[in-house]
C-alpha cells in the first residue's frame, strides 16, 4: 500500500523522501500550535531533520513496527497519522497524528483516523486499537468520541508536555466491534 484513498479531497499516502520539505514547512508553520501537546516539535529544526525522521519512519514501516501516513488535502500535505509501536505479540497498536491548524474543522482527521483504523483491522490483521491523549486536548478527545472508540479511563500524570505531566485519557476500539461501531458513527 503506498496510498489510501478517502476520498476526491483527501488521501493518505506512506511518505516519500521527497516530503521532507513540505513536511518541515506544516511542522514550522504550526509549531506554536502543535508544540505544546508534541514536545518532539521543538526539536525540527530544518528539512534534513525531516527528510532524517522519514527515512526512519520508512524503516519502522518496512520492519512492520510503524505505519505513518501523511494526510494529503487538495493535494496539500495537511498533517500525518500513523500507528505506532505496532505490538505483533498483543496485536495491537496506537494511533498518533497532527493537523495543520488551516486544515481543521473540516472533518479530515475524523476521516483519516477512520481510515487508518480500516487499515489496521483490514491489512495488519490487529485486534486492537488504543488512542492517548492528554484531557484537556479537547480536539483529539473529540476525534476519538466522533469515531466511536471507548473511553476507558485516564490516567494521572501520565504524558509529559512542555509544562510538566499531565493527565492522559484513554480510548480503545477491538476489530470485532469494528463494523458495529462505524454504522453509529
Amino acid at each position: 500500500m503506498f496510498s489510501y484513498k478517502i476520498n476526491d479531497e483527501l488521501e493518505l499516502a506512506v511518505p516519500r523522501l521527497t516530503d521532507g520539505e513540505a513536511l518541515y514547512d506544516l511542522i514550522d508553520r504550526n509549531r506554536d500550535n502543535l508544540s505544546y501537546y508534541l514536545t518532539w516539535v521543538d526539536h525540527v529544526h530544518d528539512v534534513q531533520a525531516e527528510t532524517d525522521a522519514i527515512r526512519r519512519d520508512l524503516v519502522r514501516f518496512a520492519e512492520g513496527k510503524a505505519l505513518d501516513l501523511h494526510i494529503w488535502y487538495h493535494g496539500r500535505l495537511a498533517g500525518k497519522v500513523s500507528l505506532n509501536s505496532i505490538d505483533a505479540m498483543y496485536s495491537e497498536a496506537d494511533i498518533g497524528y497532527f493537523l495543520g491548524k488551516e486544515f481543521r474543522g473540516r472533518g479530515i482527521m475524523t476521516l483519516a483516523t477512520r481510515a487508518v483504523i480500516d487499515i489496521a483491522f483490514e491489512e495488519y490483521g490487529l485486534h486492537r486499537i488504543m488512542l492517548q491523549c492528554a484531557v484537556d486536548n479537547l480536539p483529539s478527545n473529540n476525534v476519538a468520541k466522533r469515531i466511536g472508540m471507548r473511553f476507558e479511563g485516564c490516567h494521572k500524570g501520565r504524558l509529559i508536555l512542555r509544562e510538566g505531566y499531565h493527565d492522559s485519557n484513554e480510548y480503545a476500539v477491538l476489530a470485532e466491534e469494528w463494523p458495529d461501531v462505524q454504522k453509529k458513527y
